[in-house]
């Protein structure tokens, strides 16, 4: 069973309703990215870890191509060459071909490997105590095993020089190297090196000439022929942790920093020709140039994969091309949409970015929240201050999407309230708060704690810790209305209690407003008025609450681990949900809002079923999940998980299959369900298919898949289509005006109709004698000397074969001359039945044979009526025919059916 079948019955036997569907939102992490350079593609293939797997990129867009099956641990080391990608995963090597097809498996180092080499037909590992095994990759053993004292030479690094034969160059951690000879086993030559680790080894574009990168920032260029240092730079920003060069004919190196910055030096002027601080926010562990292109691959732990090109007038480069995610674990998500095509999701680096269902080419980043975002857009994200503190809290609504700010977010111990805007892409301009929060010293301190934006678009009401609760208008950014907890004007003067508001929500016409404070008081105002309509005692302090708007139900999460539903319109209390053993963190209802789905910090997920108030689905994840949301299609739950920086999805099984939505009992003990990992939407790009890899037997369809099936002949349409037609079509085609005869000859010359015969006979000037007389004596052709000796079905097979290649003027001679009036036979006429009759129940080449045996009716109808044998035989290709199209006409109706149904039934 393939891990990916094996990872669907978990979910499977975990969840009774949902299913693990795919990961968004990864790219990368601090193991080196790879490249591989593919011919037959003419393209170069970028390879990026994941936790325990990897992702393929081409070049081209940065599209993902394919996703490498999960391992069972995280993989520590990555290596590819043109053929293959190389995996180590704790003790164990994985081989794969087309990123996808696991080749081999090499078992034997003790400890984890952290070092990897493709050297032709073998592979070097090196793995945690010091040990170096040399893999024969085709038979899958050691070739070659060598030990290294870790106290005097600790490998760090390794290279194959080019042009040194069998040669491998390592380099350690006391900042010496070794050039060894892997086929005698040999050290050739020890070089005294530096006194700093060395991080990186990397061949020059010249020969005998290697880069060496180090610990202490400094990176030289050693020629290994003269054990002599050519060049030596240095850096300010700590170790070296990636080099390589340009390799397009420039005498370029770029190296890459700890801190994130990259570094662009002229070898020939031996000087700095870029400083590109802020690369990544991360430090650059991957770094590569593309061969013969002006353009440099870099990634980061900082979940980011970036393309650079060098195309500015001083040799420096600029960003091309980039995929990210979050840098900082996710901590809110929201689908934004109608049709769950877009996911709103917050993380702790202060940046809000949308994630497409469809597509990962389509994620965006709508930027990190700044103080001055004017600034920040001009002078550039790390010259514009500090940034604001992470969004703990948002709501967004499409309604107004166009016209104005549709997002609202919530900052953490701010009292200032952001917009955003999701058709720019970008922040807003407006800043909501209220000038108390300013002028009052004891509301110094006030934080934002909730928000919500109404059902209409043009209004975000947002509650804060000290009580208040404010609506703004989002199109101006100007306070309209405040709602208080009394409802008279004296008391609208007094100072608020230190009662936070935990929650704050409107219905779906603006009709009312509520909101839930620390004190367990839930109260309804009316949203025009201001006046408090009711107040409910929920005898528990509430932690946040969610409302569906469409049935007027609100859930309200509460700090004893319970859920209270509450109706809108009435205030009633009509459920109360008890089961989780942990801080509710997040709660969704479905479209239709009889399930809501409720997380907790117990790493538990549940889905109650609120008509009955009864818990359906439970089950369990390997990590809390800290943010959930459903889409308004219903098709997906997203969920967002605790030091994760991953989005995943889960299917909703329930729209195409039937789920059991009993009430579970309770001593259920749920199960725990694998998350989605991450996979390649269907039609966003193709896996490398045409990737060139070691020779291997090429597929072949079989003639015929299944025998009930039918099948067609796949031979262009003007091949058979116009069999009937050709008379048609020489009569269409016959010149409008006669063809004009002939001037005579001189009297001198005599005429052709004069002469005598070649027989001696004259031409006896009858046409129609010469149409009855002439084929008579006409010889039969290659064909129907094939169609008359046949015996065998493979000998009436090769007779129809034939007939398929030749095009329809040649078929409609051919079946023509079968006529015995045109030198054929009543027996040629037989035996071409006989073949069709073979055809048809094999079911192949359907379209055609039907089409010559329409021909064939059409041309010796009257014949077959006179013979009783060819009667016969008509009658067998009539039974055969209706037999294999009552089948065919039964299929078309069943599907048509079950299409109309599914068209038309409300489901």
């Amino acid at each position: 069973m393939t891990d990916k079948a094996e990872n669907h019955e978990s979910f499977l036997d975990a969840s009774r309703i949902f299913t693990g569907h795919r990961a968004l939102g990864l790219v990368s992490n601090h193991i080196p990215l790879v490249t591989r350079y593919i011919p037959k593609r003419k393209e170069t293939l970028i390879v990026t870890v994941i936790g325990n797997s990897f992702h393929t990129y081409g070049s081209t867009k940065l599209n993902l191509l394919s996703i490498g099956r999960a391992h069972e641990d995280d993989i520590t080391c990555l290596a590819a060459d043109t053929y293959r990608v190389f995996t180590a995963s704790g003790h164990i090597i994985k081989v794969w071909r087309r990123s996808t097809e696991l080749s081999k498996e090499f078992k034997g180092h003790e400890k984890p490997i952290h070092l990897m080499l493709p050297f032709g037909q073998h592979l070097l590992a090196v793995d945690e105590t010091n040990n170096l095994k040399v893999w024969d990759i085709n038979a899958a053993e050691v070739s070659f095993e060598l030990d290294f004292n870790p106290d005097t030479f600790s490998i760090s690094a390794m290279v194959h020089p080019v042009t040194y034969l069998n040669k491998i160059l390592f380099g350690s951690m006391q900042g010496t190297m070794q050039l060894w000879n892997l086929k005698t086993g040999k050290m050739v030559f020890a070089f005294n090196g530096w006194k700093s680790q060395i991080t990186i080894l990397e061949q020059a574009p010249a020969v005998d000439v290697v880069a060496v990168g180090l610990a202490s920032g400094e990176m030289c260029l050693h020629n290994l022929k003269f054990d002599e240092t050519l060049i030596k730079f240095k850096q300010d920003w700590g170790p070296i942790t990636a080099l390589t060069f340009r390799t397009d004919g420039a005498p370029i190196m770029i190296t890459g920093s700890s801190q994130g910055h990259l570094a662009i030096w002229d070898l020939e002027q031996q000087t700095l020709i870029q400083q590109h601080r802020h690369a990544h926010r991360g430090a650059v562990t991957g770094l590569k140039a593309l061969a013969s292109e002006p353009i440099i691959i870099t990634s980061s732990p900082d979940n980011s994969l970036k393309m650079w090109i060098f195309d500015q007038s001083d040799g420096g480069v600029r960003l091309l091309r980039d995929r990210g995610g979050h840098k900082a674990p996710p901590i809110r998500l929201r689908f934004h949409d109608l049709l769950g095509e877009w996911i709103l999701s917050t993380g702790l680096d202060s940046s809000l970015r949308t994630f497409s269902t469809v597509a990962d080419l389509l994620h965006r980043n709508l930027g990190t929240a700044h103080y001055n975002q004017k600034k920040a857009r001009r002078v550039g994200l790390e010259k514009a201050g500090p940034k604001m503190p992470p969004i703990t809290n948002f709501a967004s609504d499409s309604v107004r999407d166009k016209e104005w700010d549709s997002i609202a977010a919530v900052h953490r111990h701010q009292s200032e309230v952001t917009t955003w805007s999701f058709h720019r892409q970008t922040m807003g301009e407006h800043k909501l708060t209220h000038k108390r929060f300013a002028e009052d010293m004891a509301l110094k301190k006030t934080s934002a704690t909730c928000v919500t934006i109404t059902a209409c678009g043009n209004f975000a009401i947002v509650g804060y810790d000290s009580g208040h609760i404010d609506r703004y208008n989002m199109q101006s950014g100007i306070h309209r209305a405040t709602y208080l907890r009394l409802d008279t004007e004296e008391s609208s003067k007094l100072p608020f209690t230190r009662n936070a508001v935990r929650g704050v929500v409107s219905d779906g016409l603006n009709q009312v407003v509520l909101g839930a404070f620390t004190n367990g008081q839930l109260t309804t105002w009316n949203f025009k008025s201001v006046e408090i309509v009711r107040e409910t005692n929920l005898n528990a302090a509430p932690s946040f609450i969610q409302i569906n708007r469409h049935s007027g139900l609100l859930a309200i999460a509460m700090e004893d681990f319970t859920i209270i539903i509450v109706e809108v319109e009435t205030g009633n209390i009509v459920r109360r949900l008890t089961g989780h053993d942990g801080r509710l963190t997040d709660l969704a209802f479905s479209p239709d809002a009889r399930w809501l789905v409720s997380s907790a910090q117990d790493c538990s997920i549940r889905t109650w079923d609120l008509p009955t108030g009864t818990c359906i689905d439970y089950f369990l994840l390997p990590k809390s999940c800290v943010s959930l949301t459903f889409s308004a299609s219903g098709s997906f739950l997203a969920t967002a998980h605790v030091d994760d920086l991953g989005i995943y999805l889960w299917n909703n099984q329930s729209l195409y299959t039937q789920v059991s939505l009993r009430a579970l009992e309770k001593d259920f003990e749920p199960k725990t369900a694998p998350l989605p990992g991450s996979a390649v939407k269907s039609g966003e790009s193709e896996i490398e298919d045409s990737e060139q890899i070691e020779e291997e037997e090429e597929f072949s369809s079989p003639e015929q898949i299944a025998d009930a099936l039918v099948t067609l002949s796949l031979l262009p349409d003007s091949r058979w289509k116009n069999l009937l037609s050709l008379d048609a079509i020489k009569r269409r085609n016959r010149p409008k005006e006669a063809p004009k005869l002939q001037k005579l000859a001189p009297f001198f010359l005599t005429n052709t109709n004069s002469l005598p015969s070649a027989d001696g006979q004259k031409d006896s000037g009858s046409r129609i004698l010469n149409t009855f007389s002439s084929p008579f004596a006409m010889p039969l052709t290659p064909w129907a000397e094939k169609l008359n000796s046949a015996e065998k079905p493979e000998e009436y097979w090769a007779v129809i074969e034939e007939l398929k290649g030749m095009g329809p003027s040649a078929i409609d001679t051919e079946i023509r001359s079968l006529s015995p009036h045109l030198g054929g036979s009543t027996h040629l006429l037989s035996q071409f039945l006989t073949s069709i009759t073979l055809v048809l129940e094999s079911k192949r080449n359907y379209e055609i044979v039907q089409a010559y045996l329409g021909l064939f009716l059409k041309v010796h109808g009257s014949s077959l009526s006179e013979e009783h044998e060819l009667c016969a035989r008509a009658e067998k290709v009539s039974g055969v025919l209706k037999d294999s199209w009552s089948t065919l006409q039964t299929n078309f109706e069943s599907t048509l059916c079950l299409v109309s149904f599914f068209m038309n039934a409300v489901i």
